[in-house]
């Protein structure tokens, strides 16, 4: 059998609405050889052709196969080629073949069509797929690594099967090869199965139950403790020169979207403790926090909520290797100080490219983060639609986040001002549309306001009703006693007299009154 070519997927139809393996090895001219693999062969004699772990063997398979010609130079991304237009030239045909061959990758790596990938992220291109090359990295481990997170929930499923069927003898050989099990065994197994489920559904239920603000504000408290000991302990890794612990980075986010399911305001009002001396950190909690609220209002999937708030937590990471006096600077950054600031996302990069299996999205939210939609932005320059969507709610959560908190150089502006300040920069900073269901998200009162109330007191918002409005307020001073009083909590519009209704009047500044959000959490 000779050697893949990639010139065989040139003109080739990959647009197609469903993924099918064996008519991606057609059009690779592939299918003999993979079909008729040692391993495939196997699989296929003990299963039948049609079961599913087949065709995940031939998805591994076939990337052993291309490597050869996944590890090699690829032409130079082309923004400006069109499947479309006449290709009269060799390099057009091979650029071509090379497009489709790539985007036939993503496909097996990620078991959907080109056609679905494609309407999960209209913006798909191969760009950086082709200078992966470049940048010393392995196109055939990066496929892989993508196979392998798309399949390792079924292959344990699949080896614990086989185990099972090994451990209690049930699985007997006939004379004709097939494997036949006991329908005593058969019964045991279904049992065993329906008591796991039940026992997982018991435990998934019990994370998701919705609980009360001070309760979930303990749990809250927790676990920005034990986030600050992870990105301290990741930090101290890439400094070594080490791979940051992906396992545990994204084992931590999805509890964090846990607790956010159980009661979203704990999280969102714990967001704004900040000590200076460990501000980045406390920066990187406060975005993975606000990526979470801005993907589920955004209604997105599971996978993309994950990924945003891994994207959150890292997108800032470059930052720890600018010099520790510029970070704790009280004073305005000079220009070269700037120029420097400006290289954390080049640090960020080479975080991360030491990192087997980032996602793309992640490397979009570091690289884009401050891109402003009127080209203003840097490091490229970036002008709208340019600029990745990735990149655009990165920017977003990290201009709400630092203009929400304590700084070393600035204290915070408060939630208001924060929203106000942003909206006069959409369309010029933000992209309109998404900063628009972002502040909608939050409130036009959000978490962490500083209000007065009509009986005289002060406090900060806690939670917001179903319209987005303030429901929980903390009181924690008196205007008519000028002085700080025992704190409380008061739900408003729950009073059935409107005489006696209480009501915001008005925002205020807490450094007014001597208060601080932070002081009155927990």
């Amino acid at each position: 059998m000779p050697a893949f070519n990639i010139e065989s997927c040139f003109g080739a139809d990959i647009h197609v609405g469903y993924f099918d393996m064996e008519e991606i090895l057609d059009i690779m001219q592939l299918k003999d050889k993979i079909v008729g693999s040692k391993r495939v062969q196997s699989l296929i004699k003990m299963h039948g052709r049609r079961d599913r772990i087949v065709s995940v063997a031939m998805r591994q398979v076939t990337f052993d196969v291309l490597r050869p010609v996944l590890d090699a130079e690829f032409l130079p991304y082309d923004p400006y080629f069109s499947h479309d237009k006449l290709l009269s030239s060799r390099r057009e045909r091979l650029y071509d073949a090379q497009e489709r061959f790539l985007l036939l990758c993503l496909s097996i790596a990620n078991g959907r069509s080109v056609k679905s990938l494609k309407k999960l992220n209209p913006d798909l291109n191969t760009k950086e797929l082709r200078i992966k090359h470049t940048k010393g990295q392995s196109l055939f481990r990066y496929f892989r690594q993508e196979l392998n997170e798309q399949t390792r929930e079924y292959i344990l499923s699949y080896k614990a099967r086989m185990e099972n069927k090994g451990a209690d003898g049930s699985a007997k050989e006939s004379a004709d090869g097939s494997v036949k099990e006991s329908a005593t065994t058969v019964a045991e197994l279904e049992q065993k199965h329906a008591l796991s489920a039940a026992n997982k559904k018991v435990t998934l239920e019990s994370k998701f139950v919705p609980t009360s603000f001070d309760d979930e504000t303990v749990i809250a408290l927790k676990l920005f403790q034990d986030g600050y000991s992870l990105l301290s302990l990741q930090v101290e890794r890439f400094k070594r020169g080490e791979q940051l612990d992906m396992p545990e980075l994204m084992k931590f986010c999805r509890r964090l979207i846990e607790s956010h399911t159980r009661n979203n305001f704990s999280l969102m009002a714990i967001r704004h403790i900040k000590d200076a001396s460990i501000y980045l950190e406390q920066h990187a909690m406060g975005m993975a926090v606000l990526g979470i609220h801005f993907a589920k209002a955004m209604k997105l999937s599971n996978t993309y909520i994950e990924v945003i708030s891994l994207g959150a937590l890292l997108f800032d990471l470059g930052r720890f290797r600018l010099p520790m006096a510029m970070v704790t600077k009280t004073t305005k950054m000079t220009d070269s100080e700037f120029d420097l600031f400006r290289k954390h996302i080049q640090f960020g990069e080479q975080i991360l490219q030491k990192c087997e299996g980032i996602p793309k999205a992640v490397f979009q939210m570091l690289t884009d983060h401050h891109e402003k939609i009127d080209g203003s932005g840097y490091p490229a320059g970036k002008l709208g639609d340019e600029i990745s969507v990735y990149g655009k709610i990165a920017a977003i959560i990290d201009a709400y986040d630092a203009m929400t908190s304590e700084q070393p150089h600035k204290p915070s502006m408060g939630p208001i001002k924060a929203c106000q300040q942003m909206q006069k920069e959409s369309g010029l900073a933000f992209d309109k549309q998404l900063l628009s269901v972002f502040l909608k998200s939050i409130g036009s009162v959000p978490v962490g306001s500083c209000v007065q109330l009509s009986n005289g007191r002060v406090g900060f918002v806690l939670t917001l009703n179903k319209s987005f409005q303030p429901a929980l307020i903390r009181q924690v001073y008196s205007i008519t006693n000028r002085a700080f009083v025992a704190a409380s909590d008061i739900e408003l519009n729950k009073s059935a007299n409107l005489r006696t209704e209480v009501v915001i009047e008005k925002e205020v500044d807490p450094q007014a009154f001597g208060l601080q959000f932070i002081n009155h959490i927990s």
